[in-house]
């Protein structure tokens, strides 16, 4: 399901950043409970936190009907989610970035992942599946 960015998973000569392998970049998603999806809205590009999990390669949420997130129930456009960790002391991090599709998700089918929201009121289900997915591992000389 998953692709990767052309690139090497080998850190350029001289720089301490290096590209993530699919798997990878998978494994780093389930590390951590929540990102940012970005998408457009009514031409304006749009940037918002969410807790997620990850069911089945599929990015999962909850949101209220009355949210701007709520849009991606129906949405027809492109979907970007991202994801990091950074560690201020050790001077190190990573990022993974998914592009996908959004759509309405089966509450019953998320019931099984334990996916609660933050927020009250957050009765709509939310499904990124991905088309492709990058990452970038970063550390301090």
């Amino acid at each position: 399901m998953f692709s990767t960015s052309p690139g090497s998973d080998r850190p350029a000569p001289g720089n301490a950043a290096h590209v993530l392998g699919a798997e990878e970049c998978r494994e780093l998603l389930t590390t951590t409970t929540v990102g940012r999806v970005a998408f457009c809205r009514d031409g304006t590009p749009v940037l918002l936190p969410v807790n997620f999990r990850v069911v089945d390669d599929v990015i999962a949420f909850r949101t209220s009907p009355t949210s701007p997130l709520a849009v991606l129930a129906e949405h027809d456009g492109e979907v970007v989610f991202e994801v990091d960790h950074h560690d201020d002391v050790f001077r190190h991090g990573w990022s993974v970035i998914v592009s996908g599709r959004s759509a309405a998700a089966s509450p019953a089918a998320l019931a099984t992942a334990d996916l609660r929201s933050w927020q009250h009121g957050t009765d709509l289900a939310i499904a990124i599946v991905p088309e492709r997915i990058t990452g970038r591992r970063v550390a301090a000389r």
